[in-house]
């Protein structure tokens, strides 16, 4: 290997590749990143085999300048557009010996303009020594060179090194990048590394891009450039125009949808929050002062103990007035300790509103009704109510179920909201659904509501099968009521899928008599037979147009008010309103029929 080494070192013998860069506000390629292997064949072929025997070799500053000269001449060469993205390791960075004069005619023989070249620090940074960095690069920035970081939010270096050399070009490591489209996570990674670059003028690069839902993604994000196999492979020889599939990505004005993640209300809320202070009392305490406040403070329902140990037991309200003990003096001597429950609910103030619940729900009606204690590494805090954990539980559950339902786990009517009003202010021309099952009472009745929930999720798989991944959005808002908001051209054809699917739904969830019959037979209290039919779809089609809307609430209302006509119909049926469609030409791609 050290042999193969030199050799490279001596005859320059480099595979140099060129791999493209996208620009969003460009529509283009605007630059290409040039990657180096050694010989086809040989122990050095790989970067990291080859970088790694000229460090073993103490060469690796000399393998950067041949690498340097080499990539420069071949790009040159190639007269390719656009910027040149250059690696190079912060120890030749620091290495003195730079000269400006000399580098400047090198890049001039070329006919290679400084401006065009961005160096690329390589992610073997320094471990402290940020400022010898920056100051030698003030030597190639002095020329019109510009500097770019590698594999933001590999680690804590990265992040540093934007902070101290305020980079022109930053690139998002590709483990927050690819897969973006369906992790809720990396969107907001990403969301947050555009807001800070923007803050400090520097352009994004999401490099690691494979498919298009990705690309979409990161350029609803506002990223400025992106790199990956779906931009383009590294090659010898690479062209500026652009794939087709790039190509139609690019241009293409429809808005992602990007997953949001789940609220999960019981996380944020712990048995802290329930904390109230109540003074404890030594086991000794006479039991009449704990009677004393119990009759001064109504709302009082225990009194914990704590002694030399501890927490000893709670004295509870209820308890001394079930078994008579507020009554006459003889008891009111005698110590506290003697009346107390030794088993007291216990809890860690940073306990989770859901774990929290399901100890109370175990509890025993007196223990729920005392509340429980409250501590931090087991000293006591303070008391907390159980009506107040269950009640926060409702408020919690229900707060969930804005976000996704608990049903069909499809977004909520908060979800839908913020994509409606995305969608609205992008401009971009959609159709809304609002789709409602109807005469759910037979089936509920007649076959319990376990099929009645059924149903439900059935058509709520439906709808996210007649979507297109990445670009239409279905959402569940209650009940057997749900929302599409549609990009897809073909919407009118969607639409008619679903409804065509719906009786075997239905048929899947009542028995075959039911469904050769049409209806229901339910027997009512009075002993009366009741017929009821079975359930029908009803699809209400909005197409909505750039400007014809204020808000999202006008769009759901009117996509309701187009079911509302469908409901009319004596079976499962579509009513598209043509109102504001029809007033635009066709050329306006909202005809339905995808063409």
């Amino acid at each position: 290997m050290s042999r193969q080494l030199g050799q490279v070192l001596a005859g320059r013998e480099l595979a140099i590749v060129f791999q493209p860069i996208f620009g969003f506000r460009e529509g283009a390629i605007v630059g290409h990143e040039a990657l180096v292997r050694g010989p086809e064949g040989s122990l050095v072929e790989s970067p990291g085999d080859l970088f790694a025997a000229a460090t073993a070799e103490g060469r690796s500053v000399e393998l950067n300048i041949v690498c340097i000269q080499e990539v420069l001449r071949a790009f040159s060469r190639k007269a390719l557009p656009g910027l040149l993205f250059l690696n190079a390791s912060p120890q030749l960075i620091e290495r003195s010996g730079f000269i400006q004069e000399r580098a400047r005619r090198f890049m001039s023989s070329l006919g290679l303009e400084p401006e065009r070249v961005v160096i690329e620090l390589t992610e073997d940074y320094p471990a402290s020594d940020f400022r010898q960095v920056r100051e030698a690069l003030q030597l190639y920035r002095a020329m019109g060179l510009r500097v770019a970081i590698d594999d933001l939010g590999e680690g804590f270096a990265s992040l540093r090194l934007w902070s101290e050399l305020k980079p022109e070009f930053v690139k998002a490591d590709k483990h927050f990048v690819s897969g973006v489209a369906r992790d809720p996570v990396k969107a907001q990674f990403l969301r947050a590394i555009q807001q800070i670059a923007e803050h400090c003028g520097a352009q994004v690069i999401a490099e690691g891009i494979e498919g298009s839902e990705d690309f979409r993604v990161v350029k609803d994000i506002g990223i400025a450039c992106a790199q990956g196999y779906f931009i383009g492979r590294p090659s010898a020889d690479p062209t500026s125009e652009m794939e087709p599939e790039l190509a139609r990505a690019s241009i293409d004005p429809r808005i992602p949808v990007v997953p949001s993640a789940r609220f999960q209300a019981q996380s944020e809320v712990t048995a802290e929050r329930f904390l109230f202070a109540v003074d404890a009392e030594a086991p000794s305490r006479p039991l009449g002062a704990l009677l004393d406040r119990f009759a001064a403070s109504p709302h009082l329902s225990a009194i914990p103990v704590l002694g030399n140990e501890g927490i000893q037991g709670v004295v509870s309200s209820s308890w001394l007035v079930h078994a008579g003990v507020t009554d006459g003096d003889r008891l009111r001597a005698r110590p506290c300790s003697d009346f107390m429950d030794p088993a007291p609910i216990r809890v860690e103030g940073d306990l989770e509103l859901a774990a929290l619940a399901a100890i109370l729900v175990e509890s025993d009606a007196q223990r729920f009704s005392d509340g429980f204690i409250v501590t931090t590494r087991g000293r006591y805090r303070g008391m907390g109510r159980g009506q107040d954990v269950m009640r926060a539980l409702q408020e919690a559950q229900v707060l969930a179920a804005r976000y996704t339902s608990p049903l069909t786990l499809l977004p909520g009517q908060v979800p839908i909201n913020a994509h409606a009003e995305r969608l609205l202010a992008k401009e971009v021309p959609f159709v809304a659904w609002f789709v409602e099952i109807d005469r759910m009472r037979g089936l509920n009745d007649g076959s319990g509501f376990t099929q009645g929930d059924a149903l439900i999720h059935a058509v709520a798989r439906a709808l996210e099968a007649a979507c297109e991944r990445g670009l239409d959005f279905v959402g569940h808002v209650a009940g057997g009521r749900f929302v599409v908001l549609m990009q897809s051209l073909d919407w009118r054809t969607r639409a008619e899928r679903v409804l065509s699917q719906f009786p075997a739904l239905v048929a899947a969830q009542a028995s075959a008599e039911v469904v050769d019959r049409g209806y229901f037979v339910l027997h009512g209290r009075d002993g009366r037979e009741q017929v009821r039919p079975l359930p029908k779809l009803a699809i209400g089609l909005l197409p909505v147009l750039p400007g014809l809307f204020e808000s999202r609430h006008d769009v759901l209302l009117t996509a309701k008010l187009a079911t509302r006509a469908a409901l009319m119909q004596t079976s499962s049926a579509i009513h598209i309103d043509e109102r504001h469609a029809n007033a635009y030409p066709a050329s306006v791609l909202l005809s339905g029929d995808g063409n």
